[in-house]
């Protein structure tokens, strides 16, 4: 969420179980109104990504907790899930077995630009004091993005792109001691096998 992976699935469920502090993910991204209107011009951002297979999220967005199927959530180890919704979009937080460990997922309803409007932050040094580290899930363009850098904390924020206009936020917290960045990425890539499969 704007102030919060799949190789193995099971890995969500051994790596980050024993887990910190707070169950709220962080927010990894600015609020809405605290993103600068005057972004820089056409092209706004340089290198861009385009998304060559766009998937419709609609029904996720409505009920971002189905993001995970059923199957998916037993595999994770999921004992509840919450919803939540702002200015910013629709979100779904899932604590893992004791709830010491929380992954989250938003959909980025608030910026019709996607992956763009990042990138053009990043052209004006906006994530200078956290990090913007470019990647892919499973084909789909993301990037690892959050204005305060608490990977070493246990808190990571991975951003992918399922359209050119709309990108989905997956967010963990975890012990310092876990990788929360894997843990994003393993999550991503089940909400992308659950939306491609309209599940």
């Amino acid at each position: 969420m704007i102030n919060r992976r799949l190789g193995v699935l099971l890995l969500l469920a051994v790596l980050p179980i024993a887990a910190c502090g707070s169950p709220v993910p962080g927010r990894a991204l600015p609020e809405p109104a605290a993103v600068p209107s005057a972004l820089p011009s056409a092209p706004p951002a340089a290198g861009v990504p385009k998304v060559e297979r766009p998937l419709d999220a609609a029904k996720y967005i409505a009920d971002p907790c189905a993001s995970l199927t059923a199957s998916q959530q037993g595999e994770f180890n999921v004992t509840s899930s919450r919803t939540n919704s702002d200015e910013f979009g629709v979100s779904c937080i899932w604590n893992v077995g004791s709830g010491a460990t929380s992954p989250g997922v938003t959909y980025s309803t608030a910026f019709p630009d996607g992956l763009s409007r990042l990138y053009a932050l990043n052209d004006i040094d906006w994530w200078d004091g956290g990090y913007f580290e470019p990647t892919e899930v499973d084909g789909y363009p993301a990037v690892y993005v959050s204005v305060v850098d608490h990977r070493a904390d246990g808190d990571c924020s991975l951003v992918v792109a399922v359209s050119d206009q709309l990108f989905f936020e997956s967010s963990i917290r975890t012990r310092p001691s876990n990788d929360s960045c894997l843990g994003a990425k393993n999550v991503a890539e089940a909400i992308l096998k659950t939306i491609k499969e309209g599940a």
